[in-house]
């Protein structure tokens, strides 16, 4: 305590003798900090490429048709803002009037054997089985039968992810024929505005309105009460934790193995260019943190130049250089301290929303994280070349500076 109360006097000091000092000292420092965060942002901003935006997706994409296969002559719906247009793969364009009139169906053998859903259960099971702890929760994607105009629905299992409400998670693990729509979809698949606790069929099984909501892409059902006869077309799985090149290349294989599909889309594990370039990012840092402290050592510097007498006072009355060393050194690292948490609220909340209008890729790079890792940094830099300045100067006695003209 004593230790902190000479700190703060000496601080009090400094700022009734030299006030335009210290003023320049804190602001420059704070400048200083800014331009750290810059420095790295822009760095990690020039090397990192757009589709990086989407790091820490932590899904599998998997597609259980056989769609990949090149299959001719079957017709698919594409979803735009003009709505659904169908189309062969020779381009000829079918209205949905047509497709339905005619009951078109996808070719024999797009659907695999694994899209049924009394296959695919079990598929799925010994999947999840084998993520293990990593496995969070996953959506599937079908129809009711294997014509091009059947019904979508969606369905998935229990989910760990905390932007899925209560309401949601219950609602998924439920063993009731239940089900959640949006006022569009219940108007477009069966003719009327949804009214919870209406009753209507999908497939041949009929279902409760449990909860409508605009935001849901597809007619959305318990997993837990989705028929044998279901086809699934396609999934998302995801994961706890995004997956290292090993991890990802390991649940691929199995995914390839269950369901006898090469057509996923694994989730983009970071590559070594990229962690080089976050080195880089650091790196650059570091040597700018390096030229900025050695900068402010030789302003503090001049400013101990003008303690020799309370320095001299304080080797008079016995106090060691060890204790004169932790005086200066805490008070000096408490600006720096102080300094950076100042640079850090002006960067985040002023600086940084504005600046990632143009880039941004600022907002993933400048996370807690970072700002740790830079803090730990300056700290570290701070405190190896702020205790050779004090090293320096208590390494004199009084008589000695005074010679020298210090």
């Amino acid at each position: 305590m004593r230790l902190l109360s000479v700190t703060f006097k000496n601080i009090k000091k400094f700022i009734q003798h030299k006030p335009f000092l210290f003023a320049f000292l804190v602001i420059s420092q704070i400048v200083c900090v800014i331009v750290v965060f810059l420095v790295c942002g822009f760095v990690d901003n020039a090397n990192r490429e757009s589709k990086i935006i989407q790091e820490g997706l932590n899904v599998f994409n998997v597609d259980v048709t056989n769609a990949g296969n090149g299959l001719d002559g079957y017709i698919e719906g594409w979803s735009s803002d003009a709505g659904t247009t169908y189309t062969d793969s020779n381009g000829k364009i079918y209205t949905e009037e047509e497709a339905k009139a005619n009951n078109m169906k996808y070719p024999d053998g797009y659907f695999s054997d694994v899209c049924y859903f009394k296959n695919f259960k079990s598929k799925m099971a010994e999947f999840i089985e084998i993520l293990g702890d990593n496995y969070s929760g996953f959506t599937i994607f079908g129809q009711v039968n294997d014509s091009l105009a059947a019904q979508k629905f969606s369905s998935g299992g229990s989910t760990d992810n905390s932007d899925v409400s209560e309401e949601i998670k219950n609602f998924q693990k439920s063993n009731e024929n239940i089900l959640r729509i949006s006022k569009s979809d219940c108007e477009s698949e069966f003719g009327k505005e949804p009214v919870i606790g209406d009753k209507v069929k999908l497939g041949n099984k009929e279902y409760t309105i449990s909860i409508i909501d605009e935001n849901v892409a597809y007619i959305n059902i318990p997993y837990n009460t989705i028929p044998d006869d279901f086809i699934i077309s396609y999934i998302w799985v995801y994961t706890v934790e995004p997956c290292t090149p090993k991890e990802s290349a390991e649940i691929s294989e199995k995914i390839k193995e269950l369901f006898q599909t090469e057509y996923f889309d694994p989730p983009e594990p970071r590559v070594l260019d990229e962690v080089q370039n976050i080195q880089l990012a650091y790196g650059i840092t570091a040597a700018v943190i390096i030229m900025i402290i050695l900068n402010i050592s030789r302003v503090y510097s001049y400013v101990l130049t003008y303690r020799k007498k309370p320095f001299a006072i304080m080797n008079i009355c016995g106090a060691s250089k060890r204790k004169i060393f932790l005086i200066y050194l805490v008070e000096l690292m408490l600006t720096l301290i102080v300094t950076f948490g100042i640079a850090l609220l002006i960067f985040h909340t002023l600086i940084l929303q504005p600046i990632a209008v143009s880039y941004p890729n600022f907002l993933i790079s400048m996370t807690l994280q970072t700002y740790l890792i830079i803090f730990g940094i300056y700290f570290v830099i701070a405190v190896l070349i702020m205790s050779l300045t004090i090293s320096r100067f208590i390494s004199k006695s009084a008589v000695e500076m005074e010679r020298s003209g210090d």
